[in-house]
């Protein structure tokens, strides 16, 4: 009797195979958010309203956690209570940002280094 042996994929293909993606919980499901879609997300304690242009998604999970499994390329903590995609902004004002007529605030720690990461013209 021959046995067949299957390789199972390794750990970096996989991470590959949802690049681009999130997992969270939602309810009482793992739902898959495509990264792209999110506009912002907001904290509420221990919850998170994850913003995307269609929907949101309350999820259970601290912004401590949420923010070291997000791309820092693309995602920038403005305030202890948001994070905002950063493709995502329309217009910024002194005390804040504005994403999909949405006024999100930015703390005054932060301002500067958001304004470095936004290509603009001075």
């Amino acid at each position: 009797m021959q046995v067949l042996k299957t390789e199972t994929p390794n750990i970096n293909d996989r991470i590959e195979q949802f690049e681009g993606s999130i997992f969270l919980n939602v309810g009482k499901q793992i739902q898959r958010i495509p990264l792209k879609r999110i506009e912002y997300i907001k904290g509420y304690g221990d919850y998170m309203k994850v913003k995307c242009k269609e929907r949101s998604h309350t999820v259970h999970v601290t912004m401590k956690n949420l923010q070291k499994i997000l791309p820092s390329t693309d995602f920038y903590r403005v305030h202890k209570s948001y994070i905002i995609r950063l493709d995502k902004i329309e217009k910024v004002f002194p005390k804040h940002v504005e994403i999909d007529d949405t006024n999100i605030p930015i703390s005054r720690n932060n301002k500067q280094e958001l304004l470095s990461l936004i290509p603009w013209v001075k």
